[in-house]
This record gives C-alpha cells, structure tokens and sequence, in this order.
C-alpha cells in the first residue's frame, strides 16, 4: 500500500490526472478549447439617419436659365437633406417629406445655356447617385434678355449699338428690352453703328425711358422700394441719386435673394460696368441716401 491506498490504485489516479494534459495537448499548442471559448459581447449598430438618405430621381431634368421654377428630388430620407446643388449654384429648399424635397431651381451660370450635374447633400455627406443632371435652356422671353446681359455686361456690343461714354447705362438697358422681344417705337429706337449709331431719347436716357414706361403701361408697372417682393429678375431698376425727381442710373435686376435680413435684390448693368451689385450698396454705401425705383416688365 502507499499511503494507504493500493498501488494499482495509485497508479490508476495518476493516469486519470494525466490523460485530460494529453487530450489537450494539440489545444495547447494551436487553438483553445472550444468549452473555453469567450462568449461574444453583444453589440448594436445604429445607422445614422444622414447615411439612410438617398435621391432616385429629379421630376424635371430641364428648364430655364433664369430659374425661379420648382422641381421634387425624390428619395428615401430626403427629408435630411441640407443642400441641392445644380452646377455651381445652390437651390432654395421650398419644403420637405421624407419621400419629396420640392426646389426651387437657382438661375444658370451666367444665364447661359448648359448641362449640369446636380448634387445632393445631407450636411456634408453626398447623397445622390452622381447621375443626376439638369439642362439649361433659353425657353422664355426673359431667358433671352438675361442672356444678352451676362454677355455684354462686360463685353460691350459695340457694333450693332455702340457706347456713350460715362452715360450708357439705358442704353444698356434698352438693349436688353430689344433682345427680351420689345419692339422699337417711334419713341424708343435704336439704329446704325460706330460713328454712325443713332437713337431716340427714351432709348439712351434715363429720365426719358422713365416717361416712356410711364406711357406704356401694357409694357412695365412701377414699383417702389417697399415693394421688392414684387421684384423680380429681368426687371428694370432706376435710381435717383440726388433725389431731384429725374433718374440718374439703369440696370437690369440679375438676382432677387429672400434673406434672413430681407429681400435683397442685385443688378447688371454699364457705366460702371457691373453683374450683381445689389440695391442696398448703391444707396446707402455709393449713393447714401438715394432713391430707388423698379419697373417689372410684363
């Protein structure tokens, strides 16, 4: 006996001690037992509502050049979305559902005729497919007027209407009224070139385009300043600086913005030859104090 126990029985406990050391041998060496194996900590993964938002669809894939009109971007989550942009400019969003974002189409670089890609945010994560597109068109009377503005706002058209010096700004203006489809009056005409270019009062003057709106009510309304809601692009802008009653300055509206301060309306024009200056620096920055008054054309 050892220690009281029998020697086989002895031997027999030190068997049952080493077998469970060799049947894990191969455990030892490579992977771990299976009854020994962590059990996996439960995770959960939240998508974020930006990465569920995603564009199928524009409901118009054309337009004009001068915006203004509205299309639906259709999708899943659009609700979220921050931002739509056509080309290079950014559209206004109108209103949204999960399904329907309604837009109001931003004008056209320039108001020139193109085809753009159109983009679609959610803060800073593009959501559209990059397939998306819109085409630029000249389909309105106000298309081809703006047209002609952001062509010859700086690149003056010098043979067919040439240039007053320091005083071309309703000449400028009357060009842009010919090219939106105006007809010429025995009032308010333009002909020749070079040396040999002549024209009415109405046509080059401010005051006197003014007396000619005035008589022609089936052709521009008057506006004042208090009325900018009713401003709109391809309308004509007139100020007076001096505010002696005659008009000292024309151009042609170019952008209306609806801002958190207001409505903010900008021009085109020449004699100081500009593209988007806005109303409110003329009058209170380079004219303070001076007077402002607008023509829509029908």
């Amino acid at each position: 006996m050892i220690g009281g126990v029998a020697a086989g029985a002895a031997l027999l406990l030190v068997v049952g001690v080493v077998t469970p050391v060799v049947v894990n041998a191969a455990d030892a060496a490579g992977s771990e037992p299976a009854a020994q194996a962590a059990t996996p900590t439960p995770t959960t993964t939240t998508q974020s509502t930006v990465n569920a938002t995603a564009v199928t669809s524009l409901s118009s894939a054309a337009g004009s050049v001068a915006g203004g009109t509205t299309l639906t971007v259709s999708g899943v989550d659009v609700d979220n979305v921050t931002r739509v942009v056509f080309g290079e400019q950014d559209a206004q969003i109108v209103s949204a559902t999960s399904t329907e974002l309604t837009v109001a189409v931003p004008p056209a670089t320039s108001f020139s005729p193109a085809q753009v890609g159109v983009s679609v945010f959610a803060d800073d994560l593009r959501v559209d497919d990059a397939a998306l597109s819109y085409s630029y068109d000249i389909v309105s009377p106000v298309d081809a007027q703006m047209a002609y503005v952001f062509e010859h706002w700086n690149d003056y058209n010098l043979d067919e209407f040439g240039s007053l010096y320091d005083t071309d700004c309703a000449n400028f203006a009357s060009q842009s009224l010919l090219a939106r489809g105006w007809t010429m009056t025995d009032d308010w005409w333009a002909e020749g070139t070079g040396d040999a270019f002549d024209f009415s009062k109405a046509w080059v003057s401010s005051t006197y385009f003014m007396s000619y709106a005035e008589d022609h009510p089936e052709l521009a309304t008057a506006l004042d300043d208090t009325q900018r809601a009713q401003v709109k692009v391809g309308d004509i802008v007139q100020f007076d600086w001096d505010n002696s009653g005659d008009r000292d300055h024309t151009g042609i509206v170019s952008k209306v913005e609806q801002t958190d301060a207001g409505i903010v309306i900008s021009y085109a024009g020449h004699t100081d030859d500009t593209d988007y200056r806005t109303v409110d620096e003329a009058i209170t920055v380079i004219h303070p104090g001076a007077s402002v008054y607008y023509w829509s054309i029908a």
